[in-house]
C-alpha cells in the first residue's frame, strides 16, 4: 500500500512537471510564420482595435459573407434600425468573399468603410484562395483562372493589397474580444497561435508530445471536438468558418456562420457600450452554392 501511494504520488508530480513544462513552452514557443500556400504574411498578423478607434460605436460583428452584398446591407440596415444609429463599428470574420454572387460590390463596400473608420476585418481561408489565384496570375501571364474565380479579372491590384493585409486576428479590449476566423488553440497565447491554424481549424483532437497530451488543431468538424467548447476565455472569441454547424452561442465563444452562401441565413451580433449583446439575422435570397464546406 505504501509503495503504490508513493508512485502515485510520483506519477501526479510527474505530470504536474510535464504540464508545467508544455505551458513554458507554449509561451515561448517560436512565433509562426507559415502561411497556408506559403503566402507572404500581413503587415501585422495581430491588430489590436483601440478604444479611440472604436469610440461609444456600438460594435456589430458579422458572419461569413462570402459575396452575399444584398443580404450584408439588409443585414447593417437591421442593425442600425434594432438600436436607432447608423453609427456602428462592424467587425467582419473573414470569408467575406467568393462562392457568393456580389465579391466586387462586397469588397468595395468593405475598403470604403475601412478607409473613413468605421470597420475591419479578419482574413479568412477564402482570401487565402484568392490571394494564391493573384500570386498564379501575377507569375503567369497566360494563367487561366477557373469559373470559380473568374471574378477575380476586375479586381484592382490595390483590391488584391488590402486583402494581402488583413490580419490574422482582432483584439478588442473594449468588448474583451478576439476576433478571428476559424478559432484558436486553449494555452497558447494569440501571437504563438499557428496562422494556419486560425484561418482554417474547427476541432481539436489530442496527439502526444514529449509535454504528454496537447490539444492539436483539426480542419474537419468530425475529428475531434469542437475547439469552442473548450475554449475557457478570459476573452470571448467570435469566429466563422463553421456554417455546418451554425450558430454557436457559447459562454466564451460566439460562431457567427450560418450559412448565408447555402441559402440559409447571414447572422450578427451587436455588442453595445453597456456590454449587452443582440443578434441580428436575415434570410438568403436564395442558395448561392450547393457546396457545405
Amino acid at each position: 500500500m505504501i509503495v503504490r501511494a508513493v508512485q502515485e504520488k510520483m506519477a501526479a508530480i510527474l505530470f504536474n512537471c510535464m504540464s508545467l513544462l508544455r505551458d513554458i513552452y507554449n509561451q515561448v514557443k517560436p512565433y509562426p510564420t507559415k502561411t497556408k500556400y506559403g503566402l507572404p504574411l500581413p503587415k501585422k498578423c495581430h491588430v489590436v482595435l483601440t478604444d479611440d478607434e472604436i469610440g461609444d460605436r456600438p460594435v456589430l460583428i458579422i458572419g461569413d459573407v462570402h459575396g452575399c452584398f444584398d443580404e450584408l446591407n439588409d443585414l447593417i440596415s437591421q442593425a442600425q434600425s434594432r438600436i436607432n444609429t447608423s453609427d456602428l463599428f462592424i467587425i467582419f470574420v473573414g470569408d467575406m468573399l467568393n462562392k457568393g454572387p456580389k465579391n466586387q460590390e462586397v469588397l468595395t463596400l468593405l475598403r470604403e468603410l475601412t478607409a473613413n473608420g468605421s470597420a475591419s476585418a479578419v482574413k479568412g481561408n477564402h482570401e487565402e484562395s484568392l490571394l494564391r489565384e493573384y500570386r498564379s496570375m501575377r507569375m503567369n501571364s497566360d494563367y487561366k483562372l477557373s469559373k470559380k474565380y473568374q471574378y477575380l479579372s476586375t479586381f484592382s491590384a490595390e483590391d488584391f493589397q488590402y486583402l494581402q493585409n488583413l490580419p490574422y486576428s482582432l483584439t478588442v479590449p473594449k468588448i474583451n474580444s478576439i476576433v478571428v476566423h476559424a478559432g484558436l488553440v486553449p494555452g497558447v497565447p494569440l501571437e504563438r497561435q499557428c496562422l494556419i491554424d486560425v484561418c482554417h481549424m474547427r476541432n481539436l483532437v489530442y496527439g502526444e508530445s514529449v509535454f504528454g497530451p496537447v490539444p492539436v488543431a483539426h480542419s474537419k468538424p468530425e475529428i475531434g471536438v469542437a475547439w469552442a467548447t473548450l475554449w475557457k476565455g478570459p476573452q470571448h472569441v467570435y469566429y466563422g468558418h463553421d456554417a455546418r454547424r451554425g450558430l454557436q452561442d457559447l459562454p466564451f465563444a460566439t460562431g457567427l456562420d450560418t450559412g448565408c452562401v447555402y441559402g440559409q441565413c447571414l447572422t450578427g451580433i451587436i455588442i453595445d457600450k453597456n456590454g449587452d449583446k443582440t443578434f441580428v439575422t436575415v434570410r438568403a435570397k436564395k442558395s448561392y452554392y450547393n457546396n457545405n464546406e
